[in-house]
């Protein structure tokens, strides 16, 4: 069951363009105008924020552990007339030469690395002196707040998929409160128009979440300093402890 291949891969942006405009790309603009220079977008995927950063002319290249991923972003590419700069990697072990200017972990990246300090410090050594790191980490309150059934599927989306039929995704999550671990099986489906399954693909994520003050202070054990921090992609909203996205960017020292 590994992530972003087969069905996970091709439905991944359907599902997210579902959510309307990305949240992330003014964040990330505005990070690359007051930090110029070489960038690195960390779990690119097919292309979904990377794409329309090249666009406007911003200097960053792409990393993604998947190959299936970086076909459709290359496909997407061309359909743009762009030639990124793509790596196919691990994020704990990638290391092109280049140092960069930034490094990007939007969409909640950091929070699949099985040790996310050991992540931050190699990301640490990937910046150039007083590079910056852009990242945006989730807390799972519907998960703890037991408003999603714990051991059981439930569907998390359906959109309309071509030839009349509809492409789903249903999850089944496991709770780790103390060690904060949140275990996700994804079962994607395309289904026929009569609603029998034509396609199924199953695939699992672990992702591990913290609280702001446990995310402060991993940075700092990493060699990071927080420069600022928005709650829930609004640049006016401080992070307290309502928050449920948390972005922050942060400082090599």
């Amino acid at each position: 069951m590994s992530a972003y291949t087969s069905l996970e891969a091709l439905l991944h942006d359907a599902f997210w363009a579902e959510e309307g405009e990305a949240a992330e790309l003014p964040l990330l603009e505005r990070l690359l105008r007051d930090h110029p220079g070489p960038s690195l977008e960390v779990g690119c995927g097919s292309g979904r924020l990377l794409l329309p950063l090249l666009v406007k002319g911003h200097q960053v290249e792409g990393l993604e552990l998947s190959s299936e991923m970086l076909t459709l972003c290359r496909q997407a590419a061309e359909d743009l007339d762009l030639d990124p700069v793509l790596h196919e990697g691990d994020m704990t072990t990638f290391d092109s030469g280049t140092r960069y200017a930034s490094l990007l972990l939007p969409a909640f990246t950091l929070q699949l690395a099985s040790d996310p300090a050991a992540a931050l410090k190699h990301f640490h050594k990937l910046l150039a002196p007083g590079g910056v790191i852009y990242l945006s980490v989730f807390i799972p309150l519907a998960e703890l707040n037991k408003e999603l059934p714990e051991g059981e599927w439930y569907e998390d989306h359906r959109i309309s998929w071509t030839e009349g039929r509809s492409a789903t995704i249903e999850t089944r999550h496991l709770l780790h409160r103390k060690e904060r671990i949140l275990q996700r099986e994804h079962r994607y489906r395309i289904l026929q128009a009569d609603g029998s399954i034509g396609v199924e693909h199953l695939s699992h994520q672990t992702l591990r979440w913290f609280t702001a003050r446990q995310l402060r202070g991993l940075l700092a054990k990493t060699g990071f300093q927080p420069l600022h921090a928005i709650a829930d992609f609004d640049p006016d909203l401080p992070v307290d402890e309502e928050a449920q996205i948390i972005t922050v960017v942060a400082q090599a020292e």
